[in-house]
């Protein structure tokens, strides 16, 4: 505890005046929701692109002027843009200056994918290594994007981090978002790609493993690296594993952003660590979703109101605070207030209960007097429905096929036909699901034997209702219903009750 006190009153004792200044930093940022005409549109590209210069204006020292923001990109533009900042890095770039180049898009393995154009990714590269200043990193937020990592002059490491440290950097560095054979992923909950999102988070201060203030490319991209892993493991593209490549020479380490220069700052002084959500009020904007560890972070933000929240083992825990446009707000355990959220219920395994399919032996009444019961076969699916919204959140197809004698005739054979559709509604806990609902369809019957040989289609509705228990896949299942036919008869057609009941097994997916 006295150590989390003393880091907490030197992040606290920390202004930006005493902060190790910056060295000037020149950068081209493109974002591109369009991409060509088979690529799905993309919904963060361009707001990425305007996070990132956010993140490096107000904690790495970017200057305004310096910069080219390029959204709705296309190749056209992003040449312009480069020629600008070609002809200002002339002039004024020297070797203590560094370059900065980010870009959001589609890709494939050699060209960006810019609004119907494309744009080649040795172009940026080579943009990059002719650039008169110390440093340039460049990272690539697109499908597969890891073949930029190829370019000759780049030498490969490691997937996981070699460590470095020096005085005067010189080099060029690419991160990527997805090695070579990957798709790069965005998500509507964080409202971005997972790997910028985390990027950005890492850089703000959630990567700041040492705790001084600053956020150096090794720490940016570990945390960058890791949390982009973690969120990405179980979505349908799978995995997706972040490349880094270098060739620095010297000693040193390459601080990216100094959180701790930044005007306006959140410090979470919470010791235990955390799986933490910070988001701004205006807009709902996620700024960060990341894993804080023992004792105190420090994030440059935007000044604003944000909402906190916090998981612990059994519960959430929530806070507001606003963060001045100079100087800092502070969040210790005691504004901490439990959190009334939809996440906080156990969903259990019923929630996660998308449907089923069931086939099983079925027993009927017979159609008329003269006929037994049926005895017969079905088959059932039901689905969820695509809301959880209002009474009906299930649909159910049911196909029977069954066969009964004539009381009369032992020779003549009665074959039924059935098919039905229903709403239903879905009651579900972790070892059972109950669907019943209305239903209609309709029987044909076959008659034949003893000189007769017929057949009618009779309509059907009714209501209908299957019971799934067991805690597995596999499950026991009973099905019910009950119901009237209109029979076609030679005198007209006859109404008649129908009931039926079956067992068997189902399979819950």
């Amino acid at each position: 505890m006295m150590l989390v006190t003393l880091l907490t009153a030197v992040l606290l004792s920390q202004a930006p005046e005493q902060a190790e200044p910056l060295p000037r930093r020149y950068a081209l940022l493109v974002g591109a929701n369009e991409g060509l005409g088979a690529d799905e549109p993309l919904r963060f590209a361009d707001a990425d692109a305007r996070r990132v210069m956010t993140v490096f204006r107000d904690a790495g020292g970017l200057v305004a002027d310096d910069a080219q923001l390029v959204v709705g990109a296309n190749a056209e533009r992003v040449k312009a843009a480069l020629g600008v900042l070609r002809e200002r890095m002339a002039r004024e770039a020297g070797p203590a200056d560094q370059l900065l180049v980010y870009v959001s898009s589609h890709a494939d393995g050699d060209s960006l994918h810019l609004s119907g154009t494309q744009l080649p990714v040795k172009e940026l590269v080579q943009f990059m290594e002719q650039a008169p200043v110390g440093v340039a990193v460049m990272f690539i937020d697109s499908c597969r994007s890891g073949r930029a990592t190829r370019v000759k002059g780049l030498q490969p490491v490691e997937e996981r981090l070699v460590h470095w440290s020096a005085p005067a950097l010189q080099g060029r560095v690419i991160v990527t978002s997805s090695s070579a054979d990957e798709l790069s992923q965005e998500s509507d909950d964080i409202q971005g790609s997972f790997f910028t999102h985390h990027l950005l988070a890492g850089l703000r201060g959630a990567g700041d493993v040492s705790r001084d203030g600053r956020v150096t490319l090794q720490e940016a991209y570990a945390y960058a690296y890791g949390r982009t892993v973690e969120s990405t493991l179980l979505t349908r593209a799978g995995s997706q594993h972040p490349a880094f490549l270098f060739d620095l020479k010297g000693q040193g380490e390459l601080v990216l952003t100094a959180p701790v220069s930044a005007s306006s700052r959140l410090i979470i002084t919470v010791p235990e660590p955390g799986e933490w959500v910070v988001a701004s009020e205006e807009g709902g904007v996620v700024m960060g979703i990341f894993s804080k560890g023992s004792g105190p972070v420090m994030l440059a933000v935007p000044p604003g109101g944000y909402r906190l929240r916090v998981r612990r083992e059994a519960s959430w825990l929530e806070t507001r605070v606003t963060v001045p446009a100079q100087g800092v707000a502070t969040v210790d355990a005691s504004v901490l207030r439990q959190g009334t959220l939809i996440a906080m219920r156990d969903k259990g395994a019923g929630d996660t209960w998308r449907g089923g399919v069931h086939v099983g032996p079925v027993l009927a009444n017979g159609t008329g007097r003269n006929f037994s019961e049926a005895l017969g076969a079905q088959v059932l699916a039901v689905l969820r429905g695509p809301s959880e919204s209002g009474f009906f959140n299930a649909f159910s197809a049911t196909a029977v096929w069954r066969m009964g004698d004539s009381i009369q005739d032992a020779s003549l054979r009665q074959r039924e036909y059935e098919l039905r559709l229903g709403l239903g509604h879905r009651i579900s806990n972790p070892s059972a699901v109950l669907v019943f609902g209305p239903e209609a369809g309709a029987v044909l019957i076959d008659q034949q034997g003893g000189g007769i040989s017929k057949s009618g289609l009779a309509p059907y509705g009714g209501v209908g209702a299957s019971a799934w228990v067991g805690p597995g896949r596999l499950t026991f299942v009973a099905t019910g219903a009950l119901g009237v036919a209109a029979i076609p008869e030679a005198a007209g057609t006859r109404l008649t009750t129908r009931f039926a009941g079956g067992a068997g097994l189902g399979w819950r997916f």
